[in-house]
C-alpha cells in the first residue's frame, strides 16, 4: 500500500492560492494534552469509588474544556487561504526567505506555527481584518531553481493541549544561485570597444594611476612591482578613448570542476556589478552581451545557476 496516497495534502489551484477545508485538518493530543487526559481518567476511577459528586462534576467540566478545545484547536486552522507571493535569490549556503500570504476574512486565527520540511518554524497571528505576510526560511546548499518542498502550518491554540496540523504544496521557487569563490581568476583578454565619452572611459592610452586588483583583470595590468614592494596588488590604469569591456568565460579557466568554475565566475560578477564596468558572461551554448546594472547582475548570476542540469541541481538542494 502507498502511504503517500493515504496523506491528505492540499495543493493550490489555479490562481495559486491554497484553502485549507476541515477534512484535510489532521488533529492529536499533544503530551500535555495526554497527561491531562490520563488526570481525567484517575479523576473519574476516584469519583466512581467514593462517589463524590463534586468531583463527578470537576471530571466532567474538565473532560467538556477538553472536547471545546477540540474544536477549537480545529477551527483555527480552518478556512485559511495561503499565497506564495516571491522569494528573493541567494547564494548557494545562505538562508532564503519565502513570503507568504495569509488570510480569512471570517476570522481571526492565533499563534499559527509554519515551516518548510527541515527548517525552523514561524510564528504568525492572522486578523480578519486584513492578510498577514509570513517570511519562511528556508536552508540552501547547490545551486540551481529549489523547490522548498512541503509546507506544514499547526496549531495548538487555545490551550496547547492538542495539536492539529495540515500538510501543504506550494508553488514556491527559489534562484539559488552559485556560492561565490573571490580568487583570481584569468579570463580571456578583455576586449576593447570605442568609447562613447572620449577619453573620459577607462581605456589604454594615457597612464592615469593605480587602483586595486578586481577579479577579470588581465594580468598584464598588474603592478608586479608595487606587489613585490609589499604595497598590495594594484593594476594600473589608462585614459584614452578606448573603453574596456570584461569577458568573464567558462571556457578560459583553468579549474576543471564545473562547480568551482562557476563559483569564480560568480564571484566575479559580485566584484564588477559594484564597479562602473561593462562586463560580459560566455557559456557553453550561451553569451550574455557586456552591459552594467542590477539587473544584468541578475541576469548573470540566473545563467550560471541553472548552468548545465538545472532540475537535477534543485533537486541535490531539496
Amino acid at each position: 500500500m502507498n502511504l503517500e496516497k493515504l496523506v491528505r495534502i492540499t495543493r493550490p489551484d489555479r490562481s495559486g492560492r491554497i484553502r485549507i477545508t476541515g477534512r484535510k485538518i489532521y488533529i492529536l493530543p499533544t503530551r500535555y494534552g495526554l497527561v491531562f487526559g490520563i488526570l481525567l481518567i484517575l479523576l473519574l476511577i476516584a469519583s466512581i469509588n467514593y462517589a463524590n459528586n463534586p468531583a463527578f462534576l470537576l471530571t466532567f467540566l474538565l473532560a467538556g474544556i477538553f472536547f471545546q478545545a477540540i474544536f477549537h484547536t480545529w477551527r483555527n486552522l480552518k478556512g485559511l487561504e495561503l499565497q506564495w507571493i516571491h522569494a528573493e535569490p541567494v547564494f548557494a549556503g545562505e538562508t532564503a526567505r519565502v513570503h507568504l500570504r495569509i488570510a480569512d476574512p471570517g476570522r481571526d486565527h492565533f499563534a499559527l506555527a509554519l515551516a518548510f520540511a527541515g527548517n525552523e518554524p514561524v510564528l504568525a497571528d492572522v486578523p480578519a481584518e486584513r492578510p498577514a505576510e509570513a517570511q519562511l526560511p528556508v536552508r540552501t546548499r547547490h545551486r540551481g531553481l529549489l523547490q522548498p518542498g512541503r509546507l506544514t502550518i499547526e496549531s495548538r491554540y487555545p490551550l496547547g493541549l492538542l495539536r492539529a496540523w495540515s500538510l501543504l504544496e506550494t508553488d514556491a521557487r527559489i534562484m539559488v544561485w552559485p556560492r561565490p569563490l573571490h580568487e583570481s581568476l584569468a579570463p580571456s583578454d578583455p576586449d576593447q570597444a570605442g568609447g562613447l565619452e572620449g577619453d573620459q572611459g577607462s581605456g589604454s592610452n594615457d597612464f592615469a594611476g593605480h587602483r586595486s586588483y578586481r577579479p577579470g583583470d588581465t594580468p598584464a595590468r598588474v603592478h608586479w612591482k608595487a606587489l613585490a614592494a609589499g604595497k598590495g596588488l594594484l593594476v594600473k590604469e589608462f585614459d584614452g578613448d578606448r573603453v574596456d569591456q570584461i569577458w568573464l568565460d567558462y571556457e578560459a579557466l583553468a579549474p576543471p570542476n564545473v562547480e568551482q568554475r562557476l563559483g569564480l565566475l560568480a564571484g566575479a560578477v559580485e566584484a564588477l556589478s559594484r564597479e562602473p564596468l561593462r562586463y560580459g558572461l560566455r557559456l557553453p551554448q550561451l553569451e550574455i552581451a557586456p552591459s552594467t546594472g542590477e539587473r544584468h547582475r541578475r541576469h548573470c548570476l540566473d545563467a550560471l545557476a541553472l548552468f548545465g542540469d538545472a532540475a537535477s541541481a534543485a533537486d541535490r538542494a531539496r
